[in-house]
């Protein structure tokens, strides 16, 4: 079994900065990032501070206590429904991504994530191809479960 990858604030600092890079180098102009909840709120609000964008965000949740639901909780709305950055951090087997797409449309927007898994759908925007391995980002709870800390 492979060992779990843990990123620490640092890089993902680091990863965001990139990210902010990418995007304004593509010219590409957005009239808000949203921010997909949970873990995509902490890539979406420096990266809209850093873009200079207003921000928003949805919450689309496929787990109940480390459980798959059969049917995804989606809540929020998504006004105006073009134009807009959608954040993650990462996209992986596409689930969270083609939920997005279904009910809000992802057709008009552009999606961007720290890390992307090549066997998902491919993001406009991303830094790196996930390890294959377990990716436990600071603002999991298993990060402190395992003593680090994420400040």
């Amino acid at each position: 079994m492979t060992p779990p990858v843990y990123l620490t604030p640092l890089d993902i600092g680091w990863m965001i900065r990139d990210l902010t890079h990418q995007i304004l180098d593509s010219k590409q102009r957005f009239r808000q990032v949203v921010g997909i909840a949970n873990g995509g709120l902490s890539v979406s609000r420096p990266l809209a501070a850093a873009l200079g964008l207003p921000h928003t965000s949805v919450r689309i949740s496929h787990y109940d206590g480390g459980f798959r639901r059969s049917t995804p909780i989606v809540e929020g709305e998504l006004i105006p429904p073009t134009n807009n950055l959608i954040v993650d951090e990462l996209i992986d087997g596409g689930w969270t991504y083609n939920t997005f797409d279904e009910h809000f449309g992802l057709e008009g927007n552009a999606m961007a994530v720290l890390l992307w898994n090549p066997n998902g759908p491919k993001p406009d925007f991303y830094v790196e191809e996930k390890p294959d391995a377990w990716v436990i980002f600071p603002w999991e709870k298993e990060y402190a479960e395992c003593g680090l800390k994420s400040t």
